[in-house]
């Protein structure tokens, strides 16, 4: 989370009697049932194994990954820092954001979100691909950052935090961040555009804030920032959002970690052919787990919502229909592969009352019986509900592992999801059970508490991969760790 949350305004007098924060996590029994990436890691045939990690909200620019990567090195001492290996980034390039495709036709009161084919350039999705070999585990991790959030700049940018510095203030970082130069690199993460003009954005930083320091920077990062992405992924931006990422991952499955021989990574990209395994079924050549925080679950899982074609002419919407049966396979391999889930920040059991479930409607005649009116069909949502995306996910896992070891019903391993949640991160909510899926909720402290009575919300939110503890639950081999 932004940094200029200076909760030290309250609290800088009473700094140097802060509490420690804990390394503890509860309930510790619950540890005792569930695998880890540690565990993957040591497969006896030695297969990758792919974090694909999925930011929450308030992105300001690629690499969110690398306070994990860093932990992973300096808490766990299971690597330096300079072992881990860029292995390139990729665009969504398809469909939609294929090169030289006008924008989509969306309007934001009027007024278009995007204003030319180079704005709608600028706004597709990207992984960024890390590789490494962590001490003890003879396997290699890759970790796919997989960035959604490019898509929705243009609005934040114009439609909130321009007319914001007329009003609360400027936000002197998050205007930065909206005016910045676009970058020279090829192989830069990302493509950072001026979605408000320099000249511009240094004439609003320029402007006198009305609101009071605490509520202002409050409201420019968690409301305008942050909150305003929760209001975008469960919106019409759903699917634009949901068909980038889907192109990402179908990216990650085609990386081959094997393959990293030249220094920017181009030749691992594309050369595993996934499409084969999957055919196969005959072996899990790949595994996936994923790592998301707070609305990266809900992306990530949004994935699994089926697509259709949506092309004018019968050419384009044939092209379509192929493309879309392609990643719907790489959906297909990547959960099929993947059993262990791990929920940083959860937003879930707030962002599943946008999408509530249907009953069956009651028929006509027991209602004509009952002198009731047949009540309207509620509005169709682009997005399925959570619980049938998690539903398909265990049944396409399910489906592999019984592939796998069709006469060892005991080897098959059960899918498991993991929710942190720290208690005192004001935008975290645990995770209910979802269908007939356990939901293990663990609960952590990211920070110090002062008194016992606040605990930073920018750490509490933000700092689980900070956290030892944490970290031992996702890396720790607990087979290992279970002989002891």
């Amino acid at each position: 989370m932004h940094r200029t949350i200076r909760i030290a305004l309250f609290l800088g007098v009473f700094g140097v009697m802060a509490a420690q924060a804990k390394d503890a996590i509860s309930p510790k029994d619950a540890l005792k049932t569930l695998t880890s990436i540690g565990d993957a890691l040591n497969s006896p045939d030695q297969h990758p194994v792919h974090i694909l990690y999925v930011p929450g909200i308030g992105q300001v620019g690629p690499g969110n990954s690398q306070i994990l990567r860093d932990s992973i090195c300096t808490k766990l001492n299971l690597c330096q820092k300079s072992d881990w290996k860029y292995a390139g980034v990729e665009f969504a390039h398809k469909g939609e954001f294929a090169d030289g495709v006008e924008p989509p036709v969306l309007k934001y009161l009027g007024s278009p979100v995007w204003n030319s084919r180079e704005e709608w350039h600028a706004a597709a999705p990207f992984v960024v691909h890390w590789v490494v070999h962590l001490r003890g585990h003879p396997a290699v991790l890759v970790l796919d950052e997989l960035n959604w959030w490019p898509p929705v700049m243009a609005l934040k940018c114009r439609r909130i935090m321009a007319p914001e510095a007329y009003f609360a203030g400027p936000d002197r970082n998050l205007l930065r961040v909206c005016s910045q130069a676009p970058a020279q690199e090829p192989n830069q993460p990302g493509r950072p555009f001026p979605w408000i003009e320099p000249e511009r954005a240094a004439e609003l930083v320029a402007m006198h804030p009305h609101a009071v320091p605490v509520n202002r920077v409050l409201k420019n990062f968690l409301v305008d920032w942050e909150l305003s992405d929760v209001l975008l992924a469960t919106g019409q931006m759903s699917g634009i959002l949901r068909d980038g990422l889907r192109q990402l991952m179908a990216e990650s499955a085609a990386f081959d970690p094997n393959a990293t021989a030249s220094a920017n990574g181009s030749d691992a990209r594309g050369r595993y052919n996934w499409s084969a395994q999957l055919r196969q079924n005959a072996a899990l050549d790949q595994e996936f787990i994923g790592v998301t925080h707070s609305l990266g679950s809900y992306l990530l899982f949004n994935t699994l919502t089926p697509e259709s074609a949506n092309a004018p002419a019968s050419e384009l919407a044939a092209a379509e229909a192929q493309r879309i049966a392609a990643e719907d396979s790489a959906m297909r391999y990547i959960f099929g592969r993947m059993s262990l889930n791990y929920f940083f920040a959860n937003q879930l059991e707030l962002l599943e009352v946008t999408n509530l479930e249907t009953e069956p409607s009651i028929p006509a005649a027991e209602l004509k019986s009952r002198a009731l009116e047949a009540p309207p069909p509620p509005p169709a949502n682009p997005a399925a509900n959570f619980r049938s995306l998690v539903t398909r996910w265990q049944q396409l896992q399910a489906d592999f592992q019984a592939a796998i070891h069709p006469n060892e019903e005991a080897a098959r391993q059960k899918i498991q999801v993991v929710a942190l949640n720290d208690p005192s991160d004001v935008i975290t909510w645990r995770v209910s059970r979802i269908g007939n899926v356990d939901v293990v909720n663990l609960d952590v402290q990211d920070a110090p508490h002062w008194f016992g009575l606040v605990e930073a919300p920018n750490a509490a939110h933000d700092d689980y991969p900070r956290n030892k503890a944490v970290l031992r639950v996702l890396f720790e081999d607990t087979r290992h760790a279970a002989a002891h």
